[in-house]
């Protein structure tokens, strides 16, 4: 890998979550371009992702929705013609379900002037249904008043009398600039996201660095890889990946090469894809065999300064632990940071491991999950 042509400041050297799904209140002083996050399940490591992919989206409508949806968020209701339909449930965004709490959503850097203010309030409106010829009366719309940096604008979610999702009417309007933020769940990533992916590395020419990391984990190494097929309705056949292996005449499709082929080909596009943005990996440990956990680290670490990229990643894994601590010490990566998140009495608290305490922790066996 070609070494960084500078030091660049982190999006979030900090972080603040409060009044957030799960979160009444967590600190973490500091950040590093490459972050790991631990803790017991449900101490709220998913939650953290979805606080930072908020923030970095400036609270557009589309990602609101995408975290409702991905916790089965939703609620029935009825449309102005009296059909039933689906729609977000907005109390599980915030903490309680209880959208009218002050004071709301607080995500951002430690730093008060930094961060972003979410509040449910009701805005007076009339609006039109554009794709048809109903005219609405005055009524009230449901919105997230958003503040940051001196700005303020509304995110409109639903109307009160008529109960209709609000992006159909979501107006113009002025918001700060968002942050490019790729999000990789515990999931292998579809095959849609993998071929868009693999088209921007094409454009920007880093094939072999996705190669090298294919490699890691592939007992006989690739010779090529290679998106084909044309975009098509489901069902008929659409986009693969294809890989050719070393000793095979003819290429396999990816996923015929096991869930940890393809979990890490998503991991390595993801990272080249996020140059200058910000990367989010739930249970990162996910198909990465423990053997390669040091070399995958290392690689993540090298790309993460390479591209400019921040990453934010959670595990249960002491593999993972491990692998990060080990690649941090062969690298003297000093802006590697791991966090074990903890909860007792409905509170959050961040605990920060140094860089040597971690080395030390991973070399005699001491538990840091």
């Amino acid at each position: 890998m070609t070494q960084p042509e500078q030091n660049t400041p982190l999006h979030l050297d900090s972080l603040l979550v409060s009044g957030f799904r799960g979160i009444p209140h967590l600190e973490i002083p500091r950040l590093g371009r490459v972050t790991l996050l631990a803790g017991k399940n449900g101490v709220g490591k998913t939650a953290v992702l979805e606080a930072v992919r908020v923030y970095a989206a400036r609270s557009q409508y589309d990602v609101l929705v995408a975290v409702l949806e991905s916790h089965a968020e939703s609620q029935r209701s009825r449309d102005f013609a009296g059909a039933e339909m689906q729609m977000p449930n907005w109390h599980g965004l915030f903490h309680g379900r209880d959208q009218w709490v002050e004071p709301g959503i607080r995500i951002g850097p430690c730093d008060a002037s930094r961060q972003m203010v979410m509040k449910s309030v009701w805005m007076d409106s009339a609006p039109t249904d554009s794709s048809t010829t109903y005219q609405f009366p005055r009524t009230q719309v449901l919105a997230l008043a958003v503040m940051y940096q001196g700005q303020h604008w509304n995110v409109p979610l639903g109307y009160r009398e008529l109960n209709l999702p609000g992006r159909r009417f979501q107006p113009e309007s002025e918001m700060p600039t968002a942050i490019g933020c790729n999000l990789l769940g515990p999931g292998l990533p579809d095959t849609p996201q993998l071929a868009r992916f693999w088209d921007d590395v094409v454009i920007t020419g880093q094939q072999s660095f996705v190669a090298d990391a294919l490699n890691l984990i592939l007992d006989t190494p690739a010779e090529w890889i290679a998106v084909v097929g044309d975009a098509a309705p489901a069902g008929s056949g659409g986009r693969k990946v294809m890989v050719k292996v070393a000793g095979n005449d003819a290429p396999v499709p990816l996923h015929s090469l096991g869930d940890g082929v393809a979990r890490l080909f998503g991991i390595a596009l993801a990272l080249a894809n996020s140059r200058n943005g910000l990367l989010l990996i739930d249970e990162v440990e996910n198909g990465i065999h423990h053997s390669i956990q040091t070399k995958f680290w290392t690689m993540a670490l090298q790309a993460a300064q390479i591209y400019n990229v921040q990453v934010l990643a959670t595990t249960h894994s002491r593999d993972a632990v491990v692998g990060f601590a080990r690649a941090i010490q062969d690298l003297e990566y000093p802006d590697g940071v791991y966090i074990r998140l903890e909860k007792a009495n409905h509170k959050m608290r961040a605990v920060a491991y140094p860089n040597d305490s971690l080395i030390a922790a991973a070399q005699y066996g001491i538990e840091t999950r």
